[in-house]
């Protein structure tokens, strides 16, 4: 095995994760900032593995994590709204930062129950009736 990069990434990987879990640091490494052969790429999926949690985003376009058999290590992929790769990243953070719920989202969410609040309140309700009670 012809390894290239593959070495210094681990490298990385470990003293990010270091600073993660000393200081709660997080770190995304953009995998094609590294010249990569299919060696390099081999031994990190070996070296790092697949755990069983993986993250789903649909949006516009699609993003997937993957979390590797070390813990706070995920691999990441995102894609354009065409389906194409365009950017792999290996994420060193608990859970990935853009899978977790964003303020302005929450912000978003809080004004739609505000309005189907304001909505129910404004309907006009039927009492409900008692149960047990004898019919009229």
């Amino acid at each position: 095995m012809e390894l290239m990069n593959a070495i210094p990434v681990l490298n990385e990987i470990r003293h990010s994760l270091e600073a993660l879990r000393e200081r709660g640091e997080t770190r995304t490494i953009n995998i094609y900032n590294f010249p990569m052969t299919n060696d390099d790429a081999q031994f990190l999926d070996e070296a790092l593995g697949r755990g069983p949690v993986q993250v789903r985003y649909d949006g516009r376009e699609c993003t997937f994590w993957q979390e590797t058999d070390v813990s706070g290590v995920w691999w990441g992929e995102y894609r354009n709204a065409d389906g194409r790769i365009v950017l792999r990243t290996i994420e060193i953070a608990e859970f990935p930062p853009l899978a977790k719920a964003q303020v302005e989202d929450m912000g978003d969410g809080i004004q739609r129950i505000d309005e189907l609040i304001a909505a129910q309140s404004n309907e006009v309700r039927r009492a409900l009736p008692v149960l047990g009670a004898a019919a009229d």
